[in-house]
């Protein structure tokens, strides 16, 4: 994005996002809720055959010491601790081995193992999809690779960290990030996916180097891209983030955090470039700036911008700043539709001259530009804001065109499934 912003300034995966509670070796979960019988096992041994109340043989296997079920404390879910099953504690849909106990465990009477309870290697005991695991390619290049949800995801953090590149099968849906190295220049602002803090006013233009374009530190933590940015003396403070996958919904998951080095105030602001001529279409709040150039109305509680003819807009152009209400943002294109989901912001806690909902026509781009709420940090206090994508294929029921109510129910159930 160029020097738009200061013009502007003066203006008043495809599924569900699943949260899985895992439980690795050694973590206390839960207590079986499995109906075994009340004695069947004993407490260092595997249970009696078939819940036998009276007590079956001891085994090497993990053991409830009350009501057949799993034990907490040995991760094996009715089974020996070298992955065996004990007499009657056999899991029917593949409980874990002794390297991680199901999350719900099996039972003294022949009961299931815990539904989809994963070893600590990520792998899912009953076809549940594993671990999405960042891949280091270059020293600029960090990918993503889900093969069961066509997607791939590409993050350099050698340029503020951001994503270069989101494809769905041979679909980009976002911008690539073509600049072999940031430069702060208008060609490396019109692609990809950054991060500022809000209001502009604050840093003018350019972006801050060291939370948009600097080099970030990376590590992968098991399913997780951790980026972590240097503090600008400028402004006071600095960038992190954490990337992952959802590879049971397919969906994207960042979570940026402001750390501050003195005290400051801010807002989350995440600007990510979209190809032109699509529709994009939010729930309406209660207040919305943007000018006539642009081909936007709002109908039925939403507000749209068809872009579809727009696509010869340049840069410092005009630009939507508005209240949104239900906390996402949508875009089709291409027979796809990419949803923001994120915590809607009451009016009174946007920054000053900002919305948690902007749309900035660039050329060759559009920016989608949620925001999060105007924050005190204390000095050496961080914040914390997620920002969840999903990439969904249109049905052929769902009309795309302003104004379609199919197409804003099929937005509105993504989002909040």
């Amino acid at each position: 994005m160029s020097k738009h912003h200061l013009c502007s300034r003066g203006l008043p995966w495809r599924t569900l996002v699943v949260l899985v509670s895992v439980c690795s070796a050694g973590v206390a979960c839960s207590s079986s809720t499995d109906s075994g019988g009340t004695g069947g096992s004993t407490a260092s041994g595997g249970a009696g055959s078939s819940g036998d109340p009276t007590g079956g043989a001891q085994s090497n296997g993990g053991s409830d010491v009350t009501t057949g079920g799993n034990t907490s404390s040995s991760g094996g879910a009715g089974a020996q601790s070298a992955g065996g099953q004990g007499a009657g504690g056999a899991p029917e849909t593949g409980g874990a081995d002794g390297l991680g106990g199901g999350t719900t465990g099996g039972s003294a009477s022949g009961g299931s193992a815990g539904l989809g309870g994963m070893d600590e290697m990520g792998g899912a005991a009953m076809g549940g999809a594993a671990d999405v695991i960042p891949t280091m390619v270059s020293t600029s290049d960090w990918q993503f690779s889900a093969p069961a949800c066509d997607l791939v995801l590409d993050v350099n953090p050698q340029a503020g960290a951001r994503i270069t590149s989101l494809a769905v099968g041979s679909t980009d849906i976002i911008v690539p990030y073509t600049c072999a190295s940031y430069d702060g220049s208008s060609a490396c602002n019109s692609s990809g996916s950054t991060f500022w803090t809000s209001p502009q006013s604050v840093w003018s233009w350019p972006p801050v180097v060291e939370i948009d374009g600097g080099p970030y530190s990376a590590s992968a933590s098991g399913s997780h891209l951790l980026l972590s940015g240097s503090i600008s003396a400028a402004i006071g403070a600095g960038v992190d983030k954490d990337i992952s996958i959802d590879a049971g919904s397919c969906s994207v998951v960042v979570v940026y955090t402001i750390k501050a080095s003195q005290a400051i105030s801010a807002a989350p602001w995440e600007i990510s470039r979209v190809p032109r001529g699509g529709l994009a279409v939010f729930p309406a709040g209660s207040s919305m700036v943007n000018s006539s150039e642009l081909t936007v109305s709002e109908s039925d509680g939403y507000v749209w911008l068809d872009d579809s003819t727009q696509t010869t807009v340049v840069s410092d152009g005009p630009k939507i700043v508005a209240d949104g209400s239900g906390g996402w943002l949508a875009y089709a294109l291409n027979g796809n539709l990419f949803l923001k989901v994120f915590a809607d912001v009451e009016p009174a806690a946007l920054a000053p001259g900002e919305g948690d909902v902007e749309i900035y026509p660039g050329s060759g781009y559009l920016e989608l530009e949620p925001q999060g709420p105007y924050t005190a940090i204390a000095a050496n206090a961080s914040i914390d804001w997620t920002v969840t994508w999903r990439v969904v294929a249109i049905p052929s029921s769902v009309a795309v065109a302003v104004g379609s109510a199919t197409l804003t129910d099929f937005a509105q159930q993504q989002a909040t499934q």
